[in-house]
Order: structure tokens, then C-alpha cells, then sequence
């Protein structure tokens, strides 16, 4: 009975997502053997203590394992990437993080968009596009388009550089 006992709780413990109940039942099991031999040493295989500890009956509760809750991830998506800098008081957000959008509002044919604070142009956004301000430095920020942009074949005026203004979906 016990070895039928203990070959059951060690195929239990063997299959994954059951190890943690199982070695805890076999512990118990070990720890009861070790009684009920100490026992009969002392007592004698006949007393009433022996027999109770030989007998010793598994709580069927106890076999069933313990699930585990269910691990929980927490997974930020990361934004659009920035395009570059652009001059904040030529948005109509220019103080982050109090506006988390801007649109280009400009009094010429664009606002150029630059590759650090007052470099060099890469490009030219058309008035009206939206921004999403990811960081400031002086009035200068660093921004990522809020719609997908598309170049118009037209050029920026003043820094020849492309103008590109949100994707139209139909």
C-alpha cells in the first residue's frame, strides 16, 4: 500500500504544473514513514500509535494542485518615433506635458522640421498637422507625427526641403 502510494505521489510530481503540490505531499509522506519506523522501534509494530501512523490516509485535496494565478504583464506600446525638432511657438502646443497635441500653425507655406534644436531642415510640415510633443528644450520640441504623413511634391520655400502634411484615407 505504501509503495503503491509513493509511486502514485511520484508520478504526480513528475508532470510539470504538478511539482510544487507533489513535493509537498511527498514531504508529508516521508515525514509520516519516518514517524511510523521511529515508532516501531520504540513501540513495537503492534501499538496503537504504529498502526495509526501506517495507515496513513491521503486527503485527496491535497493532491490537487495548487494553480498558479495567471503571471500578469503589463506592456506599454511604445509611441510613434519622433521625426525631429520643430519651434514651439509655431504650435499650438507649446508648453508639455499641459497639451499632449499640437497642430502646425504657421504664417508661411510650412513649419520646418529640424534634426536637433535649430539645425539643419529635414522636412517641412503643411499647417494644420498634428503633433504629439515628446520633449522640450528651450521653445524647441521634439515631436512625433499624430497622423501618417506623405510627402504633397512640393517644396518648403524658405528651407527647400520636402512639405509633407497627413495621409488622406479614403
Amino acid at each position: 500500500m505504501k509503495k503503491l502510494l509513493l509511486a502514485s505521489v511520484l508520478a504526480i510530481a513528475s508532470f510539470p504544473g504538478y511539482a510544487r503540490a507533489g513535493d509537498a505531499e511527498l514531504k508529508a509522506y516521508q515525514q509520516q514513514k519516518k514517524e511510523y519506523e521511529q515508532c516501531v522501534k520504540t513501540e513495537g509494530a503492534n501499538s496503537n500509535r504504529c498502526i495509526e501512523l501506517s495507515d496513513f490516509d491521503w486527503d485527496q485535496s491535497e493532491l490537487q494542485p495548487t494553480p498558479k494565478p495567471p503571471a500578469r504583464v503589463t506592456v506599454t506600446p511604445p509611441g510613434p518615433p519622433p521625426i525631429g525638432w520643430v519651434y514651439g511657438p509655431y504650435t499650438m502646443c507649446g508648453d508639455p506635458p499641459r497639451c499632449s497635441t499640437g497642430v502646425v500653425n504657421v504664417p508661411a507655406d510650412g513649419l520646418n522640421v529640424r534634426v536637433t534644436p535649430n539645425g539643419p531642415p529635414v522636412m517641412s510640415l503643411v499647417n494644420g498637422t498634428p503633433l504629439i510633443p515628446l520633449q522640450k528644450q528651450g521653445d524647441w520640441l521634439l515631436v512625433a507625427p499624430a497622423c501618417d504623413l506623405t510627402l504633397t511634391w512640393a517644396w518648403s520655400w524658405n528651407a527647400g526641403v520636402p512639405l509633407n502634411r497627413c495621409w488622406v484615407y479614403f
